[in-house]
């Protein structure tokens, strides 16, 4: 995933829960816009408005966008994005660490 400091991503093999997308999941690839949100219990510090994932969502086609968001944790100096994999209970986590 790179996030870009105009609001914009791009990822591939994310995200890769999409029942019927059509394309597979470690090569899938997505683009669209993200920023920080206030943390609540109702959505992700981070949140993604996917505007294009390929074999599932085109906003030129289907209008909308496609939602979905990450955790944050660490500090400023060494920030980590995750999500919960499956059942919150089994605490299974995908990790995001900053590259450069």
């Amino acid at each position: 995933m790179i996030l870009k400091s105009d609001g914009t991503f791009t990822t591939v093999g994310w995200p890769t829960d999409l029942e019927g997308a059509t394309v597979d999941p470690q090569s899938r690839t997505g683009s669209g816009t993200w920023e920080l949100t206030v943390a609540n219990d109702a959505d992700w510090p981070v949140s993604f408005s996917f505007h294009k994932i390929s074999g599932y969502w085109d906003s030129d086609v289907r209008g909308r966008y496609y939602g979905d968001g990450l955790m944050v944790s660490g500090s400023r100096e060494s920030p980590r994005l995750y999500a919960f994999v499956g059942d919150l209970d089994d605490c299974d986590l995908v990790t995001f660490t900053r590259d450069s």
